[in-house]
Order: C-alpha cells, then structure tokens, then sequence
C-alpha cells in the first residue's frame, strides 16, 4: 500500500487502542509511517470574518490528537475509501497520482450520532533535510454528519477475495513472466497461507500489540505486498495485445478491489467490541 494510506491505517488502529483504554506506544515520530514526516498536525476548517478559508490547530500531532478524541468522547474511528472514478481514468488507473485511487478518510464517531470525516494533505517542506523528513502533513476534518450503520468487518471473506483475486493475478504474471511482480505476489499469498506466521511487508507497526486480529494481522501484511498500483514502473504501467488486455484489466481491477476493502475492514475491525454506529456513548 501506498505510504499515505499505510498512515492512515496506523492512525485508525491506534486512535482504536487509546480509546479503548490500551496503552499505546508514541506515535509520532516513531512509527514507520511517519518516518518521513517533519511533521503531522490536525485542523478545523472554516472562514474567517473576511469570507477567506480559514484553519484552526487542534491537535499538533496524533498523539494530541487521540487525547483530544478520547476527552471529546470518541467511541472510535474507522477507515473508508469512497470511489472517484473520474471520467476517462478508473480509481485503479489514477491511484499513482495525487489525489487519485479514492478518496480515503478516517471517521471518528462521536457521542449522540454524529460522525467526523477527516483528510489528510500532504505537502512538501525542506526537500534537502538531513534527515529526509521532507512532508509535512495536515489532517483536516472535512465534514460532520449523522453517523451511518454499516456492517461489521466480515474478514474471513475479505481474507478469501483477497487470496483468489491474487492467485488470479499472480498467473497472468507467471504467464508473461513478470517476474518481479510475481514474486510479490508470491510474498503476499505466503502470508496468507501460513495464516501470517510469515510476514513480508515494509511496515510492521501499523498496530499496537494485541489490538489487530490474527486474520486482521495477516490481510495488513498482505495487502502491502498485493498493493502494485502506482505510476512508471508499476503494474498499471503495462500494456497487452487484444484478449490478453482484457484480461489484465480484469484481474488487476479485481485486485485492486479487493485490496481496498481488506484494508477497511482489517483497519476498522480494531474498534472495541466491534462497534458500528457510535450514536450512544460508551462508559
């Protein structure tokens, strides 16, 4: 997965562990996936008196942030992914580019059933910092509505949509000898299969112990060796001749798919309890 969702996934299993009562290693700047942030802040957005866009600081960085939730109430947060699909070019297709792939949020849900979406921003600093710390990050809270119902995670399907669609790919990949591709794919299925006894990803604290299942565990770790969408060089950089074609774009936009919905899910599945609506408050 992409540096910017691995965070995002991070952020909502953690924020799930503080408040749930866990204690929570820091987070900022230790974990993996603010290793090149200089910095990581959250905002209210608004007007001022002159009409002009307007931020408020809540929180200088996640931690202050989870305080903050936690002293407002929160009941927990969980990670989406709403399609853009922009004319002309598929979310798989843009997903390299800024902005592009979706449009990833994490709601926290909040007493008396009302629900917050925040965004991240990312942004350039010093682009020669010794110690490559050159983004920095702004988490604004986009909007506030009535909080929705939705399902519980069902990772056991998840799980097995996201092994079949890469046993799928990995064989269109082995056919036209792929072989760097294969391999990863090769990496994420022997996760899954050794039940995440073996793992393969670049991150390996997107969670505090004991907050992730062990299916949650194993589809994180997959998902960033399945996650092969990107710009030059990527796997969406290829092209294939009549039938061939259709069948890449097949597999790959299942793929895509059914990455996407085991990162919801796996990330949203460590609320407490399992929690989906967040209209009472919890004591």
């Amino acid at each position: 997965m992409t540096g910017t969702i691995a965070q995002l996934v991070a952020l909502t299993c953690y924020g799930n562990a503080y408040l749930s009562g866990q204690a929570t290693p820091q987070f900022f700047p230790a974990n993996s996936t603010c290793q090149f942030c200089e910095r990581i802040t959250y905002v209210t957005l608004g007007t001022s008196l002159f009409g002009k866009p307007k931020e408020t600081e809540v929180a200088p960085d996640p931690d202050a942030w989870f305080i903050n939730l936690k002293k407002r109430g929160a009941t927990g947060l969980r990670l989406s992914c709403t399609p853009q699909n922009r004319p002309g070019i598929s979310d798989r297709m843009s997903a390299g580019f800024v902005g592009g792939g979706g449009s990833w949020t994490i709601e926290v849900l909040l007493p008396r059933g009302e629900s917050e979406q925040w965004m991240a921003r990312w942004g350039v600093g010093n682009q020669k910092a010794a110690d490559k710390r050159i983004w920095r990050v702004t988490y604004g809270c986009v909007s506030v509505s009535k909080t929705v119902q939705t399902s519980a995670p069902d990772l056991p399907n998840v799980l097995r949509e996201l092994q079949e669609s890469l046993k799928e790919i990995r064989a269109f990949s082995a056919l036209h000898k792929l072989d760097g591709f294969t391999r990863w794919f090769d990496d994420a299925l022997d996760t899954i299969e050794t039940k995440g006894e073996k793992r393969h990803g670049y991150h390996q604290d997107l969670a505090p112990a004991g907050i992730l299942s062990s299916e949650a565990g194993t589809v994180l770790d997959a998902c960033q060796k399945s996650w092969v969408f990107g710009g030059m060089g990527s796997w969406n950089d290829m092209g294939f001749d009549g039938e061939e074609q259709k069948t890449y774009n097949r597999v790959s936009d299942r793929l895509f798919q059914a990455v996407n919905a085991a990162i919801k899910q796996a990330a949203t599945s460590t609320m407490k309890d399992g929690r989906t609506t967040g209209g009472t408050e919890r004591r």
